[in-house]
């Protein structure tokens, strides 16, 4: 799995940027496992048309599939480096072996 979580200052607040790439051997076991959901908190999230507005959780092969991956933005550095650390241990644990 290759996964990228970044977060970067932005005029809004701050972004959370995740992008998973999966081998095809990870994406034949996610498949016959059964597709992982991965949440996120809504809390002091902001909308900027980058996310998907209302939601607070997507199917693992939904982001894999977004070039761009998921951003999400926040109100300030802590809750997104809360929603990174969240991201990052569902992730860790919802990709099977």
């Amino acid at each position: 799995m290759d996964l990228v979580l970044e977060n970067t200052p932005t005029q809004e607040g701050w972004s959370v940027r995740l992008r998973v790439a999966l081998t095809r051997q990870e994406t034949s076991d996610l498949f016959l496992a059964g597709d992982v959901l991965i949440g996120w908190p809504t809390e002091g999230m902001l909308h900027d048309g980058a996310a998907p507005l209302g939601r607070s959780s997507m199917f693992l092969s939904e982001i894999v599939s977004r070039p761009e991956g998921l951003v999400l933005t926040y109100q300030s550095e802590e809750l997104a480096r809360h929603t990174t650390a969240i991201l990052e241990r569902q992730l860790r644990a919802g990709i099977p072996d």
